[in-house]
């Protein structure tokens, strides 16, 4: 069931055969119908306009941060105050995107880490990074003890140039050595916000779904 005030995700194929992302709120529901607010293109920030008839693939992530899609058609418009679109779906067809508990992505991120003990702070990059946690490269000269709690900034891009800042507090799980001159360390978030949590899971969920699909 897609709730009252759930974030979604619209995609669809262009005439170059590009994806094209929106995001949305569903702010009524009746039947097998959404009504969601005027979706706003990640790449321009705008809105765009669709006829009736359009279909979209459509994903969201649920309160317990599992990830859900379904195909859905606008069939009509509502003029108001709050100006909606109505989408029309098979509720029996959505479909729970099997994943881990968290979707993990090798991904390059900026991050700083500043060691609450010591007051030092290391400017890296991300190996990979979940809704959970990350895993960062580190010189060879620094190594952590397990249960090192870094304040930790992140940064990534989203809307093709522009910046999402996340602070979080994380803990060293462990330390790998690798080649070249490089440790990777695996650290575990112990302090977020939820909502900050989801920007993560979501740009995780986009990024997967950009990387399957080769773009």
């Amino acid at each position: 069931m897609v709730k009252i005030g759930t974030n979604l995700t619209l995609e669809i194929d262009d005439m170059d055969n590009d994806i094209k992302r929106f995001k949305c709120r569903v702010v009524e529901q009746k039947d097998q119908q959404l009504y969601i607010d005027y979706p706003i293109n990640t790449a321009t920030n705008r809105t765009d306009i669709f006829p009736v008839g359009t279909s979209f693939r459509v994903f969201y992530v649920d309160d317990n941060q599992m990830a859900y899609r379904f195909v859905a058609e606008i069939s009509g418009r509502i003029r108001g105050n709050v100006p909606m679109l109505k989408l029309s779906y098979d509720h029996t067809s959505v479909k729970k995107i099997q994943r881990r508990e968290y979707v993990r992505i090798d991904t390059t991120m900026d991050v700083s880490l500043k060691d609450q003990q010591i007051n030092t702070t290391v400017v890296t990059l991300t190996a990979d990074i979940s809704g959970g946690g990350m895993a960062v490269h580190v010189p060879k000269g620094m190594t952590y003890d397990a249960g090192t709690v870094f304040d930790t900034l992140l940064v990534f891009q989203v809307n093709q140039g522009g910046y999402q800042y996340i602070f979080v507090q994380a803990e060293v799980i462990r330390m790998k050595e690798e080649v070249d001159h490089h440790h990777i360390m695996s650290l575990k978030f112990v302090s977020i916000d939820e909502r900050d949590r989801e920007k993560i899971i979501q740009y995780c969920f986009e990024e997967q779904l950009r990387q399957r699909r080769g773009n």
